[in-house]
């Protein structure tokens, strides 16, 4: 036997004896992958809940840690510890001024208009919400008799109305979460970044810390151009939206223009939503002449930003095809939720730059090879 091993040749042994190892090996992952589903679906469950709202986090603090940076230098003037600190207070006290003005905004909106502020005492709002509360379980009720009366699959229906109530809910906590890890990551952005750029030199070396610093920088081009820009182009548009139907006294204009506002964030959304909520609204209050002119207007503010406010936002980012936008979004969607949708775009167009700096790099050395062997 020891004669017959020493006769083979040893270069196509190890070969031999290193596929087969790979090959075991494949099996035996494979095997204990099939027989412990339920523990990895478990595992990658934990996963993603816990990795999404720290996405969240990471794209909440990248979009506004400029504005942070700027507050915490106007404070350091005047304090010598604590700056950061008082910069993070300062804008989430900021937003949240801005979120409750807006939730004002609506209720009036909702309420009849905003003449109504004048009105404004907390009775008349308790009252308001329990008419509401009312006016929803009889509504309920309603639905319940009808759809026992009817052939319809109840359980479907419930099971779907439970999941997009389950959706909702985990959005929100998604987005509850995803802002506490932000406030972690402000005040301790450079702690962070100096400490994963020293793992990553010291594990790699240096030239790889060098190749993420560039890779770093052209994300940096690309996410903060796109997603700051799409960020104040749906502000611009929920605002220009929320003033010129209010103006043509489209009903409920405040809402349907942070409807639409909040539909631009995601490309092609913010047209469907804004047709879809002047019709649905203008239907439910029975003023049909409003809603041709709102289906007008919400044209003409899409035109004006779709060949005026967006490209100007967005003229210094790379250009990404109309059909890579669309798988974008759906592989975004499918991912991510809403959050992968937002990042979708831009990462799509990183991959755009890396492609295209693969091609150019690729071209320079076949015109190298020619030149080398026409010479």
């Amino acid at each position: 036997m020891i004669k017959f091993f020493k006769r083979l040749d040893q270069k196509y042994l190890k070969i031999c004896m290193y596929a087969g190892a790979t090959v075991i090996l494949t099996v035996a992952i494979l095997f204990i992958l099939s027989y412990s589903g339920g523990f990895w679906s478990t595992l990658w469950s934990m996963f993603t809940a816990v990795l999404t709202p720290v996405v969240t986090g990471f794209i909440i603090c990248y979009l506004f840690l400029p504005i942070v940076e700027k507050l915490e230098k106007l404070y350091s003037k005047k304090l010598s510890k604590g700056a950061r600190a008082a910069a993070v207070a300062t804008f989430y006290l900021g937003v949240a001024v801005i979120l409750g003005i807006l939730i004002i905004m609506l209720f009036f909106a909702l309420k009849g208009g905003i003449d109504s502020i004048r009105e404004l005492n907390f009775k008349e709002i308790e009252n308001f919400v329990m008419s509401l509360y009312a006016e929803f379980g009889d509504v309920m009720e309603s639905l319940e008799k009808q759809f026992s009366a009817s052939t319809l699959p109840l359980g479907k229906v419930s099971d779907f109305i439970s999941r997009f109530i389950g959706g909702i809910a985990g959005f929100f906590s998604d987005l509850m979460f995803g802002v506490i890890f932000s406030i972690y990551f402000m005040l301790d952005e450079k702690n962070i970044r100096d400490y994963w750029g020293r793992v990553v030199r010291l594990i790699n070396g240096d030239k790889a810390f060098e190749a993420l610093k560039s890779y770093s920088k052209e994300a940096d081009h690309v996410f903060s151009g796109y997603l700051r820009g799409q960020f104040t182009d749906a502000l611009i548009v929920g605002i220009l939206a929320s003033v010129i139907l209010n103006i043509a006294n489209v009903p409920y204009g405040t809402v349907i223009g942070i409807i639409i506002g909040l539909g631009n964030l995601i490309p092609y959304v913010g047209p469907i939503a804004g047709y879809a909520a002047v019709i649905l609204i203008c239907l439910v209050t029975g003023q049909y002449d409003k809603l041709i002119i709102g289906v007008i207007l919400v044209a003409v503010i899409m035109f004006v930003d779709g060949n005026i406010i967006n490209p100007r936002l967005l003229s210094e980012n790379v250009e990404v095809h109309p059909l890579f936008v669309i798988a974008a979004l759906i592989a975004g969607g499918v991912i991510g939720g809403i959050v992968g949708m937002l990042i979708a775009v831009p990462t799509a167009a990183f991959i755009k730059l890396q492609f295209e700096k693969f091609l150019d790099k690729r071209e320079k050395e076949k015109l190298s090879e020619e030149a080398e062997k026409s010479a």
